[in-house]
């Protein structure tokens, strides 16, 4: 049961809004289809899911693109070719931005 907070009548926990004032209920924690999480949470209490992986998946490729500079940094700094890093970082930066990253 949620209480109101305005006029506090109790409602069922399936309520959005208050039966005798129609203000918005809210509780402790989220809906999901009419149910509480909490009760889903103790189902897949296994399962790990993220909701934004497309975010992760960005963080990622702006690592390998970091990575492959550096060691491009590294490779021609050895080889005292500077030349090569003028093309790459500017390509890689027009990558980066082009891809949203």
């Amino acid at each position: 049961m949620i209480t109101c907070t305005r006029c506090g009548k109790k409602n069922e926990d399936s309520s959005p809004t208050c039966r005798q004032c129609g203000h918005k209920l809210q509780s402790g924690f989220a809906r999901f289809n009419g149910a509480s999480l909490s009760s889903k949470k103790n189902r897949d209490s296994l399962n790990i899911s993220f909701e934004n992986s497309d975010i992760y998946a960005k963080h990622g490729e702006a690592w390998i693109y970091a990575l492959f500079l550096l060691a491009a940094v590294v490779f021609f700094t050895y080889q005292q070719v500077y030349w090569p890093l003028y093309i790459l970082t500017p390509a890689v930066a027009i990558l980066a931005w082009f891809r949203k990253i």
